[in-house]
């Protein structure tokens, strides 16, 4: 097996604690309690839980936006808390995020072109002719129109708007990108278009994705491994197929009875 991607060694995340100016003490909310993974290139990790159980502050984490208060993450086994300069550089464009809101995460006052611009004005040394040239090749890759580039967010519906935050996450070249709920905030038909638009991303470029979801169906047709949290911890992890057929959970089995699959008969083996 080829090493990780991406790895992350008991990870934890502390918000609040410490005291008051008059000396009495906060309350500290352990987010993330103790999370280990691994995710192997090429492939999708999925994971699943309910709201609060800590995903989105993981996901954060693994791409630097907050920083562990405890553990390790290893990206192609370096660890990135030691990256700096040119290397910290090239983790922002190996590892990307899409985020769960798609028209909150677009900066209105920007056209779509000089949103895709952006992260390769900040990550790559393309010049003004490179970087349109690439924006056209981006937008057609995610299946938006040309003249698309001198609109601004407000002028696309949902679906629309996530095919842009996808392709910023893909303008820098990315290996792994981190989906926070990236399809909750659309319609049934639309979150099919876009997990078969990142299927064929998939294949396409070869990339890892790390995916994040409380819609265990969604997360049952994409993901290649699964972990399920709660609480903060990952209380069970695997390939796709041995979790969702013989979990080892109870948390497991309580989701996957509550939220059944179709074609699946969860019931009927819980």
């Amino acid at each position: 097996m080829a090493d990780p991607l991406i790895e992350a060694r008991h990870l934890v995340r502390v918000f609040g604690g410490g005291r008051t100016w008059w000396g009495a003490r906060k309350p500290e909310l352990r987010a993330v309690d103790g999370v280990s993974l691994a995710v192997q290139p090429g492939t999708t990790l999925g994971i699943v839980g309910e709201s609060g159980c800590g995903k989105s502050t993981l996901a954060r984490m693994l791409v630097g936006l907050i920083a562990p208060t405890e553990g390790t993450i290893r990206l192609e086994g370096r660890p990135v808390s030691k990256l700096a300069g040119a290397e910290k550089r090239r983790f922002h464009q190996t590892v990307q995020l899409v985020f769960q809101d798609p028209i909150a995460s677009l900066n209105p006052r920007k056209t779509v072109r000089q949103i895709l611009e952006g992260p390769l004005e900040a990550l790559t040394d393309l010049d003004r002719a490179g970087r349109r040239e690439r924006v056209a090749r981006l937008m057609d890759e995610v299946g938006l129109r040309p003249e698309f580039a001198l609109r601004y967010p407000h002028e696309f519906s949902g679906g629309q708007a996530q095919r842009i935050g996808i392709a910023r996450a893909l303008a820098v070249e990315p290996r792994l990108i981190v989906l926070d709920e990236p399809v909750s905030a659309l319609d049934v038909s639309v979150q099919a278009q876009v997990l078969g638009l990142l299927k064929e991303l998939q294949a396409l470029r070869g990339l890892t994705y790390l995916f994040i979801s409380h819609d265990l169906a969604v997360v049952e047709a994409l993901a290649t491994d699964v972990m399920v949290m709660l609480r903060g911890r990952a209380v069970e992890q695997g390939p796709r197929r041995r979790v969702f057929e013989q979990p080892e959970h109870d948390y497991t089995r309580t989701l996957l009875a509550a939220v059944p699959i179709p074609g699946r008969r969860h019931n009927e083996r819980l």
